[in-house]
């Protein structure tokens, strides 16, 4: 139920533009035009996204698929998670600080990009007032430890215990008409970290704004 409320908003909005293209073709100015056409392609993109996580969760729960982990060098794999991400998002700036020691882990390295992605969009999409966007990942003991930070708003408290299960409020809901697809976003991240067998959580920092905090297993790795 709640993924189909999501989907129909932006199929909604995507009719309602093509119809007032079609209905007021010569009447409407380039600057209109471009601004219909634009809001088109967000709503393509977003549903895109929307499939894709969908995919993810059908292959991972699927009961004759397995996940299939490769050797996969972290910083490989965070390059190109950023640049994904920053197609989507040119004017968002990340702070990445890598660690000095080289780390690899054994993952499906595009299940694991799309976690980094969901929970980057996250933030841009919902962490209100933030001005800072960082990716962290440090070794702990035989994991790496990811933590993606903002300094927004925060997460509400009521919504902490259910953030990682999809099922949300729709009283929540903005009222302004904006996709807000955190549900199935995180609930795709937590599937897909579980079934690497890492852990995944979220808290509110001290200092304002949010952590998202997932481990995965790590390898040692022969330089020679």
């Amino acid at each position: 139920r709640a993924i189909s409320h999501d989907i129909r908003t932006p199929l909604t909005s995507i009719s309602g533009s093509t119809s007032t293209i079609i209905e007021n073709y010569d009447l409407l100015t380039k600057e209109q035009h471009v601004k219909l056409l634009k809001e088109i392609r967000e709503d393509s993109d977003w549903l895109i996204r929307m499939v894709e996580n969908l995919l993810s969760i059908t292959r991972i729960d699927g009961e004759r698929v397995q996940v299939i982990k490769t050797a996969t060098m972290l910083d490989e794999l965070i390059d190109s998670a950023l640049m994904k991400f920053q197609k989507r998002y040119p004017a968002q700036e990340v702070q990445v600080p890598i660690p000095d020691d080289i780390l690899c882990i054994s993952v499906d390295a595009l299940l694991v990009e799309q976690v980094i992605i969901n929970l980057l969009e996250n933030a841009v999409i919902h962490a209100k007032n933030m001005t800072e966007l960082s990716l962290t990942v440090y070794p702990r003991e035989n994991y790496a430890v990811f933590e993606i930070e903002d300094n927004g708003a925060g997460i509400p408290a009521e919504g902490l215990s259910t953030l990682f299960t999809g099922y949300h409020e729709r009283s929540a809901a903005p009222t302004d008409g904006k996709r807000r697809n955190m549900g199935i976003g995180l609930s795709v991240c937590a599937t897909i970290i579980r079934a690497h067998g890492g852990t995944i959580m979220a808290e509110n920092r001290r200092q304002g704004g949010a952590v998202f905090r997932f481990t995965l297993e790590t390898e040692e790795v022969d330089l020679e």
